[in-house]
């Protein structure tokens, strides 16, 4: 069973709401699927079409809602829907389907999910206004976790200052390099903030390495698969990279690594 639990919530209750409808539905898919009641062809139509209609409409739902709100991650989601929209028309029903070939794909469905949710759906409508500032509203008084903090909003203001660059035509190689340093230093960052957390048994270690996971696979991804579009189109690349990059650090800062020092002080005022 895979449960809906808060750190999946968005704020959104209409996104929320259909997120946790697309758990139920996933979960009613591999219970069924277990009892095999039906001819694995047959079956494996109705659940995967129940689950692919409304994953469209949930993806044109929340499209909408970017929309409205002026959203400039609505382009990266709309890439990731589709991708994904993809997968689930590619997926063949015919005399050669195995019970096998359908679990892979919920397996595939539950990763995209969980690492969809908490790697971009998080973001939305969370745009800063000032983002590049490393402010007091950001300081979990953990102080090698602050310092991490600061390090990664300034290898993110490095890359913000490479778009604005204005004699530098090609910024292939330097958007590399910064890519490269941005995943390399974050995995070593959440590392060290997953070592703290577990020294001091803090129980919502679990939640914070699904989301480190989310982040982690959404920059392999972005080094990996968009490569050819960072050539083409270099200006609008860095541009929508940087609000995503921004706008989860800054919401998992204050929403994730801002509680470790509350819980901390709790503990000691009721021991």
């Amino acid at each position: 069973m895979f449960l809906f639990t808060s750190d999946y919530r968005t704020g959104i209750p209409e996104i929320d709401k259909e997120h946790e409808y697309l758990f139920q539905l996933l979960n009613n898919a591999i219970r069924s699927l277990n009892k095999e009641q039906a001819a694995i062809q047959d079956l494996a139509a109705d659940l995967i079409g129940d689950l692919k209609n409304y994953a469209l409409n949930h993806f044109a739902h929340e499209e909408a809602y970017m929309k409205k709100i002026n959203d400039p991650e609505l382009p990266r989601q709309k890439r990731e829907h589709a991708a994904f929209t993809q997968k689930m028309n590619d997926f063949t029903i015919d005399d050669s389907l195995k019970v096998r070939d359908v679990e892979e794909l919920l397996q595939y469905i539950v990763r995209w999910l969980f690492s969809h949710i908490l790697a971009s759906d998080m973001m939305i409508g969370k745009i800063q206004t000032d983002p590049f500032t490393f402010t007091a509203k950001y300081m979990t008084n953990i102080a090698s976790i602050d310092e991490e903090h600061k390090t990664l909003f300034g290898i993110v203001r490095q890359a913000n200052d490479l778009i604005h660059a204005e004699y530098l035509h090609d910024k292939y190689d330097e958007i590399m390099k910064i890519l490269e340093e941005l995943k390399d230093y974050t995995n070593k960052h959440f590392q060290h903030e997953e070592e703290y957390m577990e020294s001091i048994q803090y129980p919502k270690l679990d939640a914070q390495k699904r989301a480190h996971t989310a982040f982690i696979e959404k920059l392999v991804d972005i080094n990996i698969h968009e490569l050819d579009d960072i050539d083409n189109n270099q200006q609008q690349y860095l541009e929508e990279l940087i609000d995503y990059l921004l706008s989860w650090l800054s919401e998992h800062i204050l929403k994730a690594d801002c509680l470790i020092p509350e819980w901390e002080k709790e503990q000691k005022q009721n021991g």
